[in-house]
C-alpha cells in the first residue's frame, strides 16, 4: 500500500470517527409517521392519540384512520393531546436517525406499520 493510499485511508477513518462522535451530540426529534393510527371525531374534526382521555370522545362519533388520511380530510390535532406530547416522537441521536432512515429499527414511539409502541 502506497503512502497516498494510507493517508487517504487515515483521513477517511478520522472523518468517520469525527462524524460518529458529532452525531452523538446532535439530537433529532422523531416525527409522527403518516401511517400512524389516530382516532378522529367527526363532530369537531379533530384527531386524537390512541391514548386519549375518554372525556374527549364522550358523546361523539369516533373512528380510526391513518394520520395522513386524517390530515387530508381536514382533521386537526386535538390541543390537549398535543400539549401532553402524544404526537411527538422520541428525541434521538443523529446517528440513530440515520440508522432509522436506512431501515434499521431504533427506539421509536411507532413501528413501521404505524402502531403505537407505548
Amino acid at each position: 500500500m502506497g503512502k497516498t493510499s494510507k493517508t487517504i485511508t487515515v483521513i477517511l477513518i478520522t472523518l468517520l470517527l469525527v462524524f460518529f462522535f458529532f452525531s452523538i451530540y446532535v439530537t433529532v426529534d422523531e416525527s409522527m409517521p403518516g401511517n400512524a393510527t389516530v382516532i378522529v371525531t367527526e363532530e369537531d374534526k379533530l384527531f386524537h392519540s390512541i391514548h386519549f382521555d375518554h372525556i374527549c370522545l364522550e358523546g361523539k362519533t369516533a373512528k380510526t384512520m391513518p394520520l395522513l388520511e386524517a390530515r387530508e380530510r381536514g382533521y386537526q390535532a386535538h390541543a390537549h393531546d398535543e400539549e401532553l406530547g402524544y404526537f411527538r416522537g422520541n428525541r434521538r441521536f443523529l446517528f440513530h436517525d440515520f440508522l432509522a432512515r436506512a431501515g434499521i429499527q431504533v427506539n421509536s414511539r411507532w413501528d413501521e406499520n404505524g402502531n403505537w409502541l407505548w
